[in-house]
C-alpha cells in the first residue's frame, strides 16, 4: 500500500483512465439506446436509499389503503389517494376516471411496460459497462504490446509502451468491477423492488375495474340491408 500511495502518480494517468472510461460509456451507450444514458445517470441520484424506505410503502399497504377507501367513500375518494411511486399515482388517478374495464386494463398494461422497460435499462446500460470495460481494457493492451514490438529492443521506448499495455487492463478492470458492477447491482435490485410494487398495484387495480366499472362486450356488426331498387 506504501508503494501505491508513494508513487500514485504512476498509476493514475488522468487522459488515459477518461479513454478507457470514455469509451466503456460510448459503448454501452451504443449497445442499450440512444436514451439509456440519460436514464443510467438520472438513475445515480436515488441510488442510494431504498424506495419507500421513509414511508414505508409496499404493495400490500397500497393495495389495502386503495380498497378501504373504496369501502368507505367509492371511487370518488380516489382522488385523495397518493403513493411515493409518481406511476402508482398516475395509475389510480385514472382508473377515478375511466369510463369501462377493458380500456383501462390495455392502458394499465402499456403503462407498466414503459415504466418496467425504463426501470430495467438504467441496471442494464451498467451491466454491460461492466461486461465491456475488460474488453477496452484488453484493446489497450494488445495496442500497446504492438507498440512495445514496434520499438524493439530500445530501452527508452520500451518504458512508456510498457506503461500504456498495463494501465489500460488495469482501468479496464477497474472500471468494471469498481465502478460500474456495484452500480449494476444496486439499480437492479431497486428495479426488482419497484416493478414487483408496480405490477401488483396494477393487477389489483385491473380487479376492481372489472368489479367496479362497466365491462363492454365485443360490439357486433349487421350487414347492411340492400336498398330496393326504386320502380
Amino acid at each position: 500500500m506504501d508503494i501505491i500511495l508513494s508513487n500514485i502518480e504512476r498509476f493514475f494517468d488522468p487522459l488515459l483512465f477518461g479513454m478507457v472510461l470514455g469509451s466503456v460509456l460510448i459503448m454501452a451507450w451504443i449497445q442499450n439506446g440512444r436514451a439509456s444514458f440519460a436514464l443510467a445517470f438520472a438513475a445515480l441520484l436515488n441510488s442510494g436509499r431504498d424506495p419507500f424506505a421513509e414511508s414505508g410503502e409496499n404493495a400490500t399497504f397500497m393495495c389495502r389503503r386503495i380498497d378501504f377507501v373504496l369501502r368507505e367513500q367509492g371511487l370518488v375518494g380516489l382522488e385523495k389517494v397518493r403513493s411515493e411511486d409518481a406511476f402508482v399515482t398516475r395509475l389510480i388517478a385514472e382508473l377515478l376516471n375511466a369510463k369501462d374495464a377493458k380500456t383501462f386494463e390495455e392502458w394499465a398494461r402499456l403503462q407498466q411496460s414503459i415504466v418496467q422497460k425504463k426501470q430495467d435499462i438504467t441496471a442494464t446500460y451498467w451491466s454491460a459497462a461492466s461486461e465491456i470495460a475488460p474488453a477496452i481494457g484488453l484493446i489497450g493492451t494488445i495496442l500497446g504490446l504492438i507498440q512495445l514490438f514496434a520499438t524493439g529492443i530500445d530501452p527508452m521506448k520500451m518504458g512508456p509502451a510498457m506503461s500504456f499495455t498495463l494501465l489500460t487492463s488495469l482501468y479496464g478492470l477497474f472500471v468494471s468491477h469498481i465502478i460500474a458492477f456495484p452500480i449494476y447491482v444496486r439499480l437492479h435490485a431497486r428495479a426488482e423492488i419497484l416493478n414487483n410494487y408496480r405490477a401488483e398495484v396494477v393487477q389489483h387495480a385491473i380487479a376492481i375495474a372489472k368489479r367496479e366499472l362497466v365491462i363492454l362486450g365485443p360490439v357486433h356488426f349487421s350487414p347492411a340491408k340492400p336498398l330496393k331498387a326504386a320502380g
